[in-house]
């Protein structure tokens, strides 16, 4: 399973390790109604929102995949929702997160972070 979390910026998944693209299945949480942008985030209150749709998605993931260890999430986030994406897991329900970020070097995404 892969997570795409596009809010301050996009990562397209044409990019995602071809083992991923090609036998996962991609989930994205991205902004309503509008486009990604670093200026989303103005309020504890947008924060708060897109925590409640976080905690939704992972209820999904686990409810779709129920024997998942590993969740591969691509994120396009500013800081105060990438410490949500950790926080927020519950580690006796939820899979391992790995955490990855666009390499331009490496021409894709590389694994950077796993959490347990």
């Amino acid at each position: 399973v892969a997570l795409l979390v596009n809010l301050s910026g996009y990562n397209d998944p044409t990019l995602l390790p071809k083992a991923i693209s090609t036998a996962a299945t991609i989930y994205e949480l991205t902004l309503d109604g509008q486009d990604p942008s670093p200026l989303f985030l103005e309020t504890r209150g947008d924060l708060s929102r897109f925590s409640a749709e976080y905690i939704r998605a992972l209820a999904t993931i686990r409810a779709q995949h129920q024997r998942l260890d590993l969740i591969h999430v691509f994120p396009a986030v500013p800081a105060p929702v990438a410490i949500e994406l950790g926080r927020l897991r519950l580690p006796k329900v939820d899979p391992a997160l790995l955490m990855y970020d666009l390499d331009k070097r490496a021409d894709g995404f590389i694994p950077t972070l796993e959490i347990k």
